[in-house]
């Protein structure tokens, strides 16, 4: 990929860029060429400077050495806006849409003071083009996840971009929403434009992408065309020569009750059911897996037994204490973006002990060092929360909540975006967790996880339990066509 032809026939170049936050160096001396007509998947581990040296690229980080030159021309670094008239545009992980304001508002505020004449027979041809079917006139918060990704592709093409950027855009869409925004991705490199799909899932960059790159500690490690490699080859220079954490089932050995709940209702965002009656108990020793197609009511369920949402019917009966959630949101939920590792390890724990009414700081440093060192956190203590790769907050957070040894522990999609070593890590984990005697309740989209550590998978479909099996009784097909159709 990288051959000179290709660099002559590149729309932008990235040139031996290296990015350093404080003692953490998140990209090496990193090159890349981003031709014309190509999707490029971007792989590696949470960490490895997949996103940073996109931030670069689009501007947002100022790089300490390197270059990027689009057209042969070098890019001011560290400004975004010059990397937008340049053509760069990038759609984040974490959307930046203004949710009170309409999608059509949301891309005028994109174009502010460039040229938008014929704005909206430009967005009605783009939209008939890629296939998108998004009401303009209603505010965000009102559309689906799915529609949320595509207004953010469909602003960052109206700015003119010739290089788009996705950073793990499948995170909060659903299978069938999935397939249709591969298809998107296609479409958009086949026009001409370059497509940097950054994933974490290799099935996917299998399936759309020309050529993969593959990094590694900020470096890149591997580059080749997709129809030239495979991806045991790709999962060995992603994790290089460590070995991944086993993931295995607890053994079946249930003990008292932790978890009851007894014909619960939860209403959604919009005021409509999405939760419908639903009974279930999860036992100590073992782990249960709420399995489902986003959209379905888990998540509306994982969030009401975490206590961020209330339900409308029902009873719920848990441990007095000893009780630990997981949210699927890291930051803004389970972390403070602005504060420090050290203050979000002690989220939670501040009013037991060994701290009470006085706050040491030797003993919130000392707490805060066992939560990272639990779970191998690459961050300093005083590393800002926002700046943490994906796996790294996962890591923050089940450190924080697995320290004390909780009796029970509902996580919701815990291993969402992250790279194989990192959701490996976690599963792992939680595996532990259960087979010490916790009870665990673990929601997961993806049909392997499942029946890889879980004695039990209730099945969720519209709202409910369609099917509880015990996971051995299971095939991979079997419970896909459960999670897609239902019972």
């Amino acid at each position: 990929m990288a051959a000179a032809a290709e660099r002559r026939d590149a729309l932008v170049e990235i040139r031996g860029v290296t990015k350093r936050f404080g003692r953490l160096l998140a990209n090496d001396d990193v090159s890349i060429a981003l031709p014309a007509g190509r999707v490029i998947g971007l792989v590696g581990e949470n960490g490895a400077g997949k996103s940073t040296i996109m931030n670069v690229l689009a501007g947002i980080y100022l790089p300490d050495a390197g270059a990027v030159a689009v057209a042969g021309r070098a890019l001011p670094p560290g400004r975004p806006k010059a990397s937008i008239h340049a053509g760069i545009g990038m759609v984040h992980q974490q959307f930046k849409l203004v949710p009170t304001l309409t999608g059509l508002e949301n891309i005028r505020l994109a174009l502010r003071g460039a040229d938008a004449r014929g704005l909206p027979e430009r967005i009605d041809r783009t939209m008939s083009e890629l296939g998108f079917d998004i009401d303009l006139k209603r505010p965000i918060w009102q559309l689906t996840l799915a529609n949320r990704q595509q207004l953010e592709i469909l602003r960052t093409l109206a700015t003119g971009a010739t290089v788009l950027i996705l950073d793990e855009p499948t995170s909060v869409l659903s299978p069938p929403e999935t397939v249709r925004l591969m298809g998107i991705v296609r479409r958009v490199a086949e026009a001409g434009r370059c497509v940097v799909l950054i994933s974490h899932k290799l099935r996917e960059v299998f399936g759309v992408a020309d050529d993969v790159i593959v990094m590694r500690a900020g470096r890149v490690v591997h580059e080749s065309a997709v129809a030239r490699t495979d991806p045991e080859t790709l999962a060995r220079h992603i994790v290089g020569d460590r070995k991944m954490p086993g993931r295995r089932r607890p053994p079946d050995a249930a003990g008292e009750r932790a978890l009851q709940v007894d014909n619960l209702s939860v209403d959604g965002d919009h005021g409509a059911p999405a939760v419908r009656n639903v009974s279930f108990s999860v036992r100590k020793g073992e782990i249960v897996s709420i399995a489902g197609v986003t959209g379905n009511g888990q998540s509306e369920l994982m969030e009401t037994l975490g206590g961020l949402r209330p339900h409308r019917s029902g009873s719920i009966a848990g441990p007095g204490s000893g009780y630990a959630y997981i949210p699927a949101q890291h930051l803004g939920t389970a972390l403070a973006p602005s504060l420090s590792v050290a203050d979000n390890a002690l989220l939670g724990h501040h009013r037991g002990p060994p701290f009470g009414r006085w706050m040491k700081p030797r003993r919130v440093r000392d707490h805060a060092r066992r939560v990272i060192e639990a779970y191998d956190v690459s961050a300093d203590l005083d590393s800002v929360v926002r700046r943490l790769s994906g796996g790294n907050l996962q890591r923050v957070v089940l450190g924080r909540e697995l320290l004390n040894d909780p009796d029970l522990i509902v996580a919701d999609y815990p291993t969402r975006g992250l790279d194989i070593a990192s959701a490996a890590q976690i599963r792992s984990a939680l595996v532990a967790r259960a087979a010490a005697g916790a009870a665990v309740l673990v929601s997961s989209e993806e049909i392997e996880e499942s029946l890889e550590i879980a004695n039990r998978i209730l099945v969720f479909h519209g709202g409910g339990i369609v099917a509880e099996r015990d996971a051995d009784e299971l095939s991979a097909e079997e419970l896909g066509q459960l999670m897609t159709i239902g019972a």
